[in-house]
């Protein structure tokens, strides 16, 4: 079977979302029902949680896949400011 560029890029794109929505997935799972009351714990796993995902993310992948991690990363800290 012959992937084409297009179909490469595609299928970066969809392992990248899901790895997106994943992310969103744990921070509500874990940190949902804390919210306003976060320890030093809780943002220490925060960042590591942000940290193992933005590497798993390969740096040479396009300007649109950062900018969808970029915004994933925004819409979590306004969900959780007091992880940040």
């Amino acid at each position: 079977m012959i992937l084409y560029a297009g179909d490469y890029e595609n299928m970066l794109n969809d392992s990248l979302i899901q790895k997106l929505s994943w992310l969103e997935e744990e921070f509500s799972f874990f940190f949902n029902f804390k919210k306003r009351k976060c320890s030093q714990k809780d943002r220490d796993l925060a960042n590591q949680i942000i940290k193992n995902t933005t590497e798993s993310i390969n740096s040479s992948e396009s300007d649109r896949m950062k900018e969808l991690l970029i915004d994933t990363l925004k819409s979590i800290k306004s969900i959780y400011p007091e992880l940040f």
